[in-house]
């Protein structure tokens, strides 16, 4: 992960944290809102490519 632009991590049970880069975005995220989550991240990066 660590030349990923972001990285998905779990942290415990249940429990995501969000990385750009090397750095943690948010820490201890409930499971079923870190996708959600990861994808804001990446579309507030100016980083996110709708599917053709």
């Amino acid at each position: 992960m660590a030349d990923a632009d972001f990285g998905y991590v779990g942290s415990g049970v249940g429990k995501i944290t969000l990385y750009k880069g090397k750095d943690v975005m948010k820490r201890g995220l409930n499971s079923d809102v870190a996708v959600a989550e990861l994808i804001n991240l990446i579309k507030e990066s100016d980083m996110w490519v709708d599917a053709r």
